[in-house]
């Protein structure tokens, strides 16, 4: 069975990249620190035990969630600290090389905490760039990446996220994953996983009852539809306390690139023009 490799917590971001490149897939060990994770655990608590499915109304959706998976979004207002996580400039540094030249300007795609209960059976084997339409699909263009902290230890049996390594360079439409070609992410607490869109992963079965609680840190090209609708989950007021780093990841400001790489623009303007004016100090 392949092994997802982990990299220690001072590990460069070349070296991260590089192993990226090549397995499609990585872990970072100690990623945030440990007061950084409670500080967040607690802020997300009340929400999570509150927490009430949200019914799809198709069998085949509830089954691909988890019908003993507990999903929020909106982390921007639930914990405050996810901006430093976000922002963190190791996680920029890996989007700048995957996302970035395809794109000059990424964004947040979501914000999501999934925490695997008891009884959760594995979801199916998927890779997240197929949310878009199929014609923005290329076997050398990349969607999505997502980063994903273990809010709590990932173990064999409590539902560690499956992974694939190596499948970031198959053709989908023509190439399913054998028995043993799947491994698990196991991970302490703090921890990251690194998966871009292009790799095959899944939820993991939880056998021993113990909550695998995950931090999800989703980025997507900035001329695609993002999976959440921040601006419903926040407010102008609210984004003006922001760093200006954030405010752009989650789209307040304006998307426009005409130099001869990247073309497309304007999109998300205000006024017709940046909604950065919201901002100024004068505002």
């Amino acid at each position: 069975m392949p092994q997802v490799t982990h990299l220690p917590p001072d590990c460069s971001t070349d070296d991260l990249i590089d192993l990226l490149e090549q397995d499609g897939a990585a872990i970072v060990d100690s990623f945030v620190s440990d007061a950084w994770l409670a500080e967040f655990n607690a802020a997300v608590q009340t929400s999570v035990d509150h927490y009430t499915p949200y019914d799809y109304g198709e069998p085949e959706a509830e089954e691909f969630l988890g019908r003993q998976t507990v999903r929020l979004n909106g982390l921007m207002n639930k914990a405050p600290n996810y901006i430093d996580l976000i922002s963190d400039e190791r996680l920029l540094t890996v989007m700048d090389h995957f996302l970035g030249p395809q794109c000059g300007q990424y964004r947040l795609n979501s914000s999501e905490v999934i925490e695997i209960h008891g009884g959760e059976t594995a979801q199916e084997l998927h890779w997240d760039d197929v949310i878009w339409p199929a014609h923005f699909w290329a076997p050398d263009k990349l969607l999505q990446f997502n980063v994903m902290v273990a809010a709590t230890d990932f173990t064999e049996n409590n539902g560690a996220t499956q992974v694939v390594p190596g499948s970031h360079r198959w053709d989908h439409s023509k190439r399913e994953a054998k028995a043993e070609e799947v491994t698990l992410a196991t991970m302490k607490a703090g921890s990251a996983v690194f998966i871009p869109g292009k790799t095959l992963h899944g939820g993991g079965t939880n056998t021993d009852g113990t909550k695998r609680r995950a931090i999800v840190a989703s980025y997507v090209l900035g001329w695609l539809r993002t999976q959440e609708n921040h601006f419903l989950h926040t407010s102008v007021e609210q984004a003006k306390a922001w760093p200006q780093r954030v405010r752009e990841l989650l789209g307040y400001d304006l998307y426009a690139h005409y130099d001869d790489n990247i073309q497309g623009g304007p999109l998300g303007y205000y006024e017709y023009g940046s909604p950065s004016v919201l901002f100024d100090k004068n505002s």
